[in-house]
């Protein structure tokens, strides 16, 4: 037993971080897949769906900028104690009231926890300094396959449960379940960085705010890369489930069946393709990335039945398990210690700041081209992504 722990990266914070992960997506397994239709159910179009996820985007470039500085400068452990409360405080902020007003405040704190279907660069870092090199890539697809597997089970569960008793249910188990998760996260988590009081705080402001909003100009196809699939995913996915419910007419239970195909999907190729990618250099990773991607976009344009959906979003799962471990794996290796979370959030930052037009964009796409359009943006910015990683520097 002791073996497969190692095998799998299973130790010290690592453990905690997936018992925490799999606790958290008992609820949010659910969640994922009912937040669009239960949005759309309490009476706002799928334009104000639109803004409430450009809302989303932006808040998550500031939560990025702001964990990643506080993180680095004050310890990781504060950093992804407070971005998993901020989360808890989004809940609570939707279970109160389901005005569109309130719908806004939960969009701001729920993107701003960074925490939503992205990951923290406080919490990256941490995982990054809790296992040496070698298991950089396998640790962070352990905890993935942790969170795949728990919202495997639940996704299907999450859509029953939503035609059955309606979506009030899901949310209070999403809730409970994240304040025991952020419990665990307070008893058992330790620190990885400890960085020197006042560092980096003897350079001008002006010297510090350039630091923190532009790209270190070695790493600039880096930037380019965020930036561009940043707004290419977003279009093609900010608002597909929504999509899916208007202008094809599926069901949250058809949703589920999809959620559940991805995450099945994702928690089975999770820790192999992890493993795969502490053996091969990241950028021929990241290369087979795109090239599932354009499978998933092309299946979904050609295709129109539920389980062609359910199919070609298992596959968009793969995508994903190329891409995160190789990434962030990546960044841990050429950006030193004291910078890496801010670099992290800073990256993932121009990725939403490409995401901001897109739920706009998608929206005036759906309403005037039908639900094909957003895909074929999906396709072009997946080509200009190419050109980007094939000037990137690798380990």
């Amino acid at each position: 037993m002791k073996s497969l722990s190692r095998a799998l990266a299973l130790e010290g914070n690592i453990r905690v971080l997936a018992a925490q992960t799999l606790i958290s997506q008992l609820g949010f397994g659910m969640f994922y897949v009912i937040w669009q239709p239960y949005l759309l159910s309490t009476g706002i179009d799928i334009g104000q769906l639109g803004v409430i996820q450009t809302m989303i985007n932006v808040s998550t470039g500031l939560g990025l900028l702001t964990w990643g500085y506080i993180s680095d400068n004050y310890g990781r452990r504060p950093a992804v104690i407070a971005s998993n409360a901020c989360r808890v405080a989004a809940m609570a902020a939707l279970i109160v009231s389901g005005n569109y007003y309130a719908l806004l405040v939960f969009a701001f704190l729920v993107g701003f926890t960074a925490m939503f279907m992205m990951g923290n660069p406080g919490r990256n870092a941490l995982i990054t300094e809790s296992v040496d090199s070698a298991q950089r890539a396998t640790a962070f697809s352990t905890i993935l396959a942790f969170s795949q597997g728990t919202s495997m089970l639940v996704a299907s569960a999450g859509g029953y449960i939503a035609v059955k008793a309606g979506y009030t249910p899901i949310l209070y188990v999403t809730l409970a379940v994240d304040l025991i998760g952020l419990t665990l996260l307070y008893l058992f988590l330790e620190e990885t960085h400890t960085p020197d009081p006042g560092e980096g705080e003897a350079a001008p402001m002006g010297v510090r705010l350039r630091e923190a909003l532009l790209p270190e100009g070695r790493n600039a196809p880096l930037y380019a890369i965020m930036l561009t699939q940043g707004f290419g995913y977003a279009v093609a996915y900010s608002l597909f489930y929504g999509a899916l419910t208007d202008y094809q007419g599926f069901t949250p239970l058809e949703l589920g069946f999809m959620s559940t195909g991805f995450n099945l999907v994702w928690a089975v190729t999770s820790i192999p393709l992890g493993k795969l990618s502490d053996r091969v250099d990241r950028k021929r990773m990241l290369m087979a990335s795109v090239a599932v991607a354009y499978v998933t976009v092309a299946g979904f344009l050609l295709f129109r039945s539920v389980w062609a959906f359910v199919l070609f979003n298992g596959v968009s799962a793969i995508d994903i398990c190329f891409w995160m471990p190789s990434w962030t794996s990546l960044i841990s290796e050429i950006v030193p210690q004291e910078r890496r979370s801010s670099v992290m959030g800073k990256l993932d930052a121009y990725g939403r700041a490409g995401a901001v037009p897109a739920p706009w964009l998608a929206g005036v796409l759906l309403e005037r081209y039908g639900f094909t359009a957003p895909l074929f943006v999906q396709l072009a910015t997946l080509s200009i992504s190419v050109f980007f990683l094939s000037r990137i520097r690798d380990r």
